[in-house]
């Protein structure tokens, strides 16, 4: 499917196709920037948990979210979230993951505020485009990522049927 199963394989936080976003990202940057590398720009499925406190996107997203809003999102027609690699990571420790907006995206962000406002991790797993790129960070550069999703119907909140 791509280059990081293939550079995970045979480790135990994989279910199904998904693999876990830990096994890639650190605080929100690439664990291995050489090996991702060979990823970018190719297809890829991760799960990992919504960044509450990372959601953007238009005055409709506004209305939903209220208090959880982060700001507008990357375009008008794109929303964004951010996602963690583990339920108990700072805000922030995360990386972006734009998705389109299209008819499932105001149900997807009920869900998101709802888990938000009952201070309960949101599990998803996502299917997306892969992007890394050079992050300045302190003194040095890391390897940061993104992930862009075609559909809201990539998102899933729970594993996939035939994996469960």
């Amino acid at each position: 499917m791509l280059a990081v199963s293939l550079l995970l394989a045979g480790c135990q936080q994989q279910v199904g196709d998904y693999v876990a976003a830990s096994l890639i990202s650190r605080n929100g940057f690439a664990r291995d920037g050489a090996a991702l590398s060979q990823a970018d720009g190719r297809e890829v499925k991760l799960w990992g948990y919504v960044d509450h406190g990372n959601l953007y996107g238009d005055d409709i997203v506004r209305a939903i979210l209220e208090d959880w809003w982060s700001g507008d999102g990357p375009d008008a027609t794109t929303w964004r979230f951010n996602l963690k690699a583990n339920p108990g990571d700072e805000v922030g420790k995360s990386f972006a993951v734009h998705v389109a907006n299209d008819a499932g995206r105001d149900e997807l962000l009920r869900r998101f505020v709802a888990d938000a406002r009952a201070q309960q991790p949101t599990k998803v797993f996502v299917t997306g485009r892969l992007t890394t790129f050079e992050a300045p960070f302190g003194d040095r550069v890391r390897t940061g990522l993104m992930l862009d999703v075609q559909s809201s119907s990539d998102i899933l909140l729970e594993a996939p049927a035939d994996v469960r």
